[in-house]
């Protein structure tokens, strides 16, 4: 199986993660207000697919961040 990942910055400085983590990114510039890119981290997918729908500003799809890695789940494509 391809999985997309991206290699997770934010870990990278923290220590990698043991648990895996739902996350949400968000970016208020989408929405017109000022701050930088941040995430909401969330207990279940249901959970997260609720705030992208109220939140503008945040990205289509969730992912797991997990052992310095984030994957996106949704776009996981077998060989």
């Amino acid at each position: 199986m391809i999985v997309p990942a991206c290699i997770d910055l934010i870990q990278k400085e923290r220590g990698n993660l043991e648990v895996p983590e739902i996350r949400v990114w968000c970016h208020p510039h989408r929405i017109g207000q000022n701050g930088d890119d941040y995430y909401e981290v969330f207990k279940s997918f249901e959970e997260a697919l609720k705030f992208i729908k109220l939140y503008k500003g945040a990205e289509e799809v969730p992912v797991i961040a997990f052992r310095g890695y984030e994957l996106n789940i949704f776009e996981m494509k077998p060989q």
